[in-house]
């Protein structure tokens, strides 16, 4: 399954009538952020009605766009996925549905990480497409990418190829989505999801 498409229909189906078909998106690149530690790459902001979302990537997107062109798109490159994604987050943040739509202060990584490992105890944590040097930082991490009890997945780590599996039957229960880039698909899809100082 193509958790990212999924995610996509659920959003048509929750604005369809809505009037939110008919207004822009605007997809951006803010090159000032301080991105998630669990993250790398660009800060990609997506704007709808007021509200702004970031997706961390190495595949950036600029224009402006609208909803409709979402909907029933291939979603095969790795920026049109990015963009998917940061259209999610800002549209799951307009709808109230995610309050998650901005990384936290840098200020707030040293107690995000303090938290993140009372809450995995001794479980060996791995990760797809996130920075080894935040993984090095647990106690117990898998040297394997995708590998361990939980995996964190970040947002280049949800576009990817490698993610499918991993959100198929008995392996999903050891995902564990980290960041704001991955929260409006984990709100869509009813995931876990770890980004206790993340903004709205």
């Amino acid at each position: 399954m193509d958790i990212l498409k999924d995610a996509v229909r659920k959003l048509e189906d929750l604005v369809r009538g809505s009037g939110c078909e008919d207004g822009n998106i605007v997809l951006s690149v803010n090159p000032d952020r301080t991105v998630c530690q669990f993250e790398r790459g660009a800060c990609m902001e997506a704007a709808f009605g007021g509200r702004t979302a970031e997706f961390v990537t190495f595949e950036p997107t600029r224009g402006i766009t609208r909803l409709p062109f979402l909907f029933g798109a291939a979603l095969e490159k790795p920026s049109h996925r990015a963009a998917a994604c940061a259209i999610i987050n800002v549209m799951t943040g307009f709808l109230c549905i995610s309050r998650t739509r901005l990384s936290c202060d840098p200020e707030c990584h040293a107690a995000c990480r303090r938290d993140l490992i009372e809450k995995v105890g001794a479980m060996e944590v791995g990760g797809l497409h996130v920075p080894v040097n935040a993984l090095s930082r647990l106690p117990h991490h898998a040297d394997v990418p995708g590998c361990g009890e939980v995996v964190l997945v970040g947002g280049e780590g949800l576009i990817s190829p490698d993610a499918g599996a991993l959100f198929e039957g008995d392996h999903a229960t050891g995902v564990l989505l980290v960041g704001p880039s991955t929260a409006g698909v984990a709100r869509l899809e009813d995931l876990p999801h770890w980004c206790p100082y993340g903004k709205e």
